[in-house]
């Protein structure tokens, strides 16, 4: 791994670099400005640009510190050598020494200065002096804001020299410094996570990958580096560097930086109370906070890893002073969402007493931010015996998070007796995720004259009838009864009107049942409704946001919604980033599953492989049997058996869970990828079709749909017809195409074929119109009129590579797939082991024609592209 470099830090200043090396080479201008704050970068791109710019004069180094900064002419001592002493403090004397020696250079002197900020007076104006007459030029870097000397601000003003501003790096950018740094593939959540930690500083988010990777926070799995706990942030080498930088400020700051480390964010007003306005603005031009140009004007950290580091090292001593001092002043207006359990972890290192419902709060508000070591200390500090019940259940929430399934379940039992209402709602929320560890767990239905303090006068939507119908349902198996859960979830729906806690993750199941059932457009409507609703916060239930997003995702995906699926996953990833050690893995699954379902393969199964060792991290949503069976299809489809091998043996091994109605079609995928990797063909025929004629019998005409596509695609021309009934009983456009096009396969109808082909390319459903384009192509191969068939390959070629796809990859297999002649094993055992085309002509007494006849209907048997690829399809198939 590189060190803390400068040429790492360069990722994202190379445009910089450039267009300073353009002012001073090309432009002529006298000098440059660089200004960002401290870790931007500033020193590298000086160093890059005087390496660019090979500067054939002298090129003078200027030492800026704030100790030179008291000494008059400081930085320039070591050029004052030949001037008398009495004369050091004389602004002629040292101007015209300055300029003598300037002028007795052959060519034109090049100052460069690192941190001119730290520049004493009677320097800057000397420089400044002296670039503006021409005889020097000016390589400066320097804080940004008031910071920057009067003078040189003048010449930038005046056009002489030019100012470039160091912004933090781009999501893009810190992504490709982590690769850089660590030099393999980076998972997007380890850079989406740094950048949100170190708002893009190159020197601290260096820092903070190597510190990560010392203390295991990322680790290597397969080639590429992940996320496996939380970083500690607090002991990053960067620390160093900060320390330093707070010892050297006034007092008043650094009570105004611990203040908002500690209990931030706090709006400006309320800093003010205790700072004043100088040592605020100073402390922004120091990039130790920011405060926001809004009307609210919140003041936080610069980033979480300034702050953390920070509120380490506040002494105990001194933070108790400081809370005291802070509560003593007169507040107005509620705390700040973000501070909450900022402060509240500051009362608990002061040794402060914390009332038990504000510790009950925030061990919800840790367990739903999926910050379970918060949870866990917050819920364990509850003493108070009224409340210890809900505490327990907030610790097995947590320890569901951290993925101790038996531990969370035997918090759940030691939370017995649990009370009627949101505690027994909540318990049961985690129930039937813990599915059998928790089957011997008692929770009421009803409210059995429970305690009117906590579940009627004080909390009055909890005393109602839909806290036991909720629990009720939650605990209880759905397996093939889809009508009767359709029908439950709609008397919960309506019974909880006025709690939208247990209403909004009732209407959100219910929407996945009626997509499951073909009723896409129906369930995307109230899918909306429950995912409005969510967003809209309040929800005191951890894990139900991302339970809400996930059924979200499916119904956008089986709409074919694909942009607002993009810009759901988008906005999730950079608002909640914190979580994504936890809910990454759901999302990569999400964004390949969507991948698979408009055509485009590879991408799905680069994304979905991501996803499945995501999941083997961290799986609270319980999805990685789906995204195995997923997983391997798409491996198969994209010509890889060996992925597509594995991965159908990890789901045959992993119980499934969820999404629940998508059991089936998760089976169908599985199969589908057993026989696209050259198991047996006419067994997985009979297995798809027995899993459809299952979902049908479920009412679950989405899913069966979706599988009898999959048969039809994987050479089973007789499933047309039974898709053609079935996606009749599916709602939405690409349903009806769908329709149309099992008509036209059961017909033999290649004109029709291509005309839908078409209908589907222009309406968006990339994966039909290739389907349909390649049912054609198969129904023309013995056409006598070849053009035809010449004339739709072109077709499908050109839109598979537009896709990103190999033009030969086979969507549709044909109607013998995988199905090899004895000459076709052969010839496959004989290119698997070397053989060239000649070779095997002259061992087989055939000619080299025949044997690339042979080869090309391998190549479209196996749905392979390469003869490469052979080799690992001759070690996978069982050949005799």
């Amino acid at each position: 791994m590189e060190s803390l470099t400068d040429a790492a830090t360069l990722i994202g200043r190379s445009g910089v670099v450039k267009e300073v090396v353009r002012c001073l080479r090309d432009e002529g201008r006298a000098g440059a400005l660089i200004v960002g704050s401290s870790g931007s970068g500033k020193t590298a791109v000086v160093k890059a640009v005087l390496a660019e710019l090979h500067p054939q004069g002298t090129v003078i180094r200027l030492a800026a510190t704030p100790a030179l900064a008291a000494v008059p002419f400081g930085a320039l001592a070591p050029y004052l050598a030949g001037l008398p002493a009495h004369d050091l403090d004389s602004y002629a004397a040292v101007l015209g020494a300055v300029t003598a020696s300037l002028r007795a250079e052959p060519t034109l002197a090049l100052f460069v200065i690192d941190d001119a900020q730290s520049l004493d007076r009677g320097t800057v104006q000397l420089l400044a002096q002296a670039v503006a007459t021409g005889a020097a030029r000016l390589l400066a870097t320097c804080r940004p804001g008031p910071l920057i000397p009067e003078e040189f601000l003048a010449l930038w003003d005046d056009g002489i020299i030019a100012k470039f501003d160091l912004a933090p790096l781009s999501r893009a950018e810190v992504h490709q410094l982590c690769e850089q740094v660590l030099r393999a593939e980076v998972s997007p959540w380890v850079s989406e996570l740094f950048a949100h930690l170190t708002d893009g500083n190159p020197f601290m988010l260096m820092s903070l990958i190597e510190h990560a990777r010392a203390t295991g926070a990322i680790g290597q799995r397969r080639g590429a580096w992940f996320l496996l706990a939380p970083p500690e942030l607090g002991d990053v080498p960067a620390a160093d560097l900060l320390d330093h930088q707070v010892r050297s400020m006034s007092p008043e700051e650094k009570t105004a930086a611990a203040i908002v480390a500690l209990a931030g964010p706090l709006s400006l007003g309320q800093i003010l109370r205790f700072s004043s306005p100088r040592a605020v603005d100073a402390l922004e031009m120091a990039g130790i906070i920011t405060v926001s140009r809004d009307r609210d004007r919140i003041v936080r950290p610069a980033s979480p890893l300034i702050g953390e580091i920070i509120r380490r090292r506040v002494p105990a001593g001194r933070s108790a002073g400081l809370r005291a001092s802070l509560l003593a002043l007169p507040w107005a207006g509620a705390v700040h969402p973000d501070a909450f359990i900022n402060q509240l972890r500051w009362a608990l290192d002061s040794g402060a007493e914390v009332p038990a419902p504000e510790l009950l709060r925030a061990a919800t508000a840790a367990n739903i931010d999926l910050d379970a070591a918060t949870a866990l200390r917050v819920a364990g500090a509850i003493g108070d015996d009224r409340y210890l019940s809900e505490a327990k259940i907030q610790q097995a929430y947590a320890n569901y998070i951290l993925g101790g399934r038996e531990a969370s379940a035997g918090y759940l039992e030691a939370a017995q007796p649990v009370r009627y209402g949101q505690a027994s709602y909540l318990a049961a929320l985690l129930a039937a995720r813990l599915g059998p560890a928790a089957a011997a767990l008692e929770l009421p239905r009803d409210d059995g004259g429970g305690d009117p303090e906590t579940a009627g006068a004080a909390q009055p939507r909890w005393a109602g009838p839909a806290v036991g119908m909720a629990t009720g349902l939650l605990l209880e198996r759905w397996e093939g009864r889809t009508a009767e859960l359709e029908a439950r979830l709609q008397g919960l729906a309506a019974a909880a009107e006025g709690n939208p806690e247990i209403r909004i993750p009732a209407v959100s199941r219910l929407a996945e049942v009626l997509t499951a059932q073909g009723r896409v457009l129906s369930g995307l409507g109230i899918d909306r409704e429950a995912w409005r609703g969510v967003q809209g916060g309040g929800l005191a239930l951890p894990l139900v946001y991302e339970d809400v997003l996930a059924r979200h995702c499916l119904n956008l995906i089986c709409a074919g919604e694909w942009e607002e699926l993009a810009s759901v996953l988008d906005d999730y990833t950079t608002a909640l980033s914190p979580r994504l050690l936890y809910s990454g893995g759901m999302l990569h699954v999400m964004r390949g599953y969507s991948r698979l379902r408009q055509g485009r393969i590879p991408e799905s199964r680069t994304e979905l492989l991501l996803g499945v060792e995501e999941l083997l991290i961290a799986d609270p949503w319980e999805l990685l049997a789906f995204a195995h069976a997923v997983a391997a299809y798409a491996a198969a489809a994209a010509g890889h058996p060996g992925d597509a091998a594995e991965q159908t043996l990890a789901f045959r091994r992993t119980g499934y869970r969820e999404p629940a109605t998508l059991l089936l079609l998760a089976e169908a995928y599985c199969t589908a990828a057993e026989a696209a990797s050259g198991l047996d063909s006419g067994n997985a025929r009979r297995e798809l079709d027995r899993l459809a004629s299952e979902a049908q019998r479920q009412g679950l005409r989405g899913v069966e749909t979706d599988i009898r596509r999959l048969a039809l695609r994987g050479g089973d021309t007789g499933a047309a017809a039974a898709l053609a009934a079935s996606s009749g009983a599916v709602e939405g456009p690409e349903a009806r195409l769908l329709r149309d096009y099992a008509l036209a396969v059961a017909a033999s109808d290649s004109t029709e074929l291509m005309a839908l082909s078409d209908q589907a390319l222009s309406a968006g459903y990339l994966l039909l119109a290739l389907e349909a384009a390649q049912q054609a192509a198969q129904l023309l191969e013995h056409d006598p009129d070849k053009w035809k068939l010449t004339a739709v390959q072109r077709k499908v070629h050109h839109r598979m590579v537009a896709a990103g796809m190999s033009g030969q990859m086979n969507i549709v297999r044909g109607e013998h797939y995988a199905d090899l002649t004895a000459r076709e094993t052969e010839i496959l055992k004989l290119v698997a082991g070397g053989a060239t085309n000649a070779e095997i002509a002259a061992r087989l007494t055939v000619s080299q024609r025949t044997v690339e006849g042979h080869l090309y209907r391998i190549f479209g048997k196996l749905g392979v592209s390469r003869r490469g690829e052979l080799m690992d399809i001759q070690r996978d198939l069982p050949l005799p």
